[in-house]
């Protein structure tokens, strides 16, 4: 089967071979249509299947990998079929008979990554490869070999004693220098602006690690209060 398997994450690979294992159908399985699987018994499902398929024993952390390739946890259609402490997980390109459709299942990217790319494009054209020189005002240097001059920008003058400062060149007050005033307001502009969306990327990826601190937590008291209620049915 690993031959003939789309080309996709190991992660969903292993998801996809461990549901075709017969062995493991009574505890975790594809559902009815098989359009979502379910994990029938988490306990068992912990302890023995995700050590061996997956290299740990976390259902949490096997949840949030889930989650990272956008499978969502949904309410089971029949709580008599799976019982109701059942997880049943879903993605709409996940199905037991779609085995190509596998590589479309990808890692979602991080929010601050997204935050990147939706720069504005004024901000984005700043940014240059490494080694090639900034297209802008530079005092008067020559850049690339070229002097500023046939860029529409002042001249300082160059090193042959031509005239500079005072003389005809930045300060002279000619419509060049007003024109070099106006480009470095406008790179200034752009700084703050870069800085101030760095600030709320940083603000938003905080708010998500506290919100999945509060997740973490979350699925451990419910699990917690799964296997009191567990051991409170058994003793009775």
């Amino acid at each position: 089967m690993e031959d003939s398997m789309p080309s996709t994450s190991d992660f969903v690979k292993k998801l996809y071979k461990m549901l075709e294992d017969q062995s493991f159908q009574h505890v975790v399985a594809w559902g009815p249509q098989g359009d979502c699987f379910v994990v029938k018994d988490m306990n068992e499902f912990t302890k023995s299947i995700l050590p061996r398929m997956f290299k740990h024993s976390n259902f949490a952390s096997f949840v949030r990998q889930l989650n990272k390739y956008d499978f969502h946890k949904v309410k089971n259609t029949d709580d008599n079929t799976f019982g109701e402490h059942s997880w049943t997980f879903r993605h709409p390109d996940f199905h037991a008979d779609r085995r190509d459709a596998l590589e479309n299942i990808k890692r979602k990217v991080p929010n601050s990554r997204k935050g990147q790319q939706q720069m504005p494009p004024q901000a984005a054209s700043t940014t240059r490869p490494l080694g090639q020189p900034m297209a802008g005002p530079s005092m008067g240097m020559p850049m690339g070999g070229q002097s500023m001059q046939g860029m529409g920008a002042p001249s300082m003058g160059n090193m042959n004693g031509s005239p500079g400062p005072g003389a005809g060149g930045w300060y002279s007050g000619s419509p060049g220098a007003s024109d070099s005033a106006s480009y470095i307001q406008h790179l200034q502009s752009q700084v703050t602006q870069l800085t101030a969306t760095q600030e709320e990327l940083s603000s938003h990826i905080r708010s998500l690690e506290r919100n999945m601190g509060n997740l973490e937590r979350g699925l451990g008291g419910l699990e917690r209060n799964y296997h009191e209620v567990s051991g409170f049915c058994l003793s009775v």
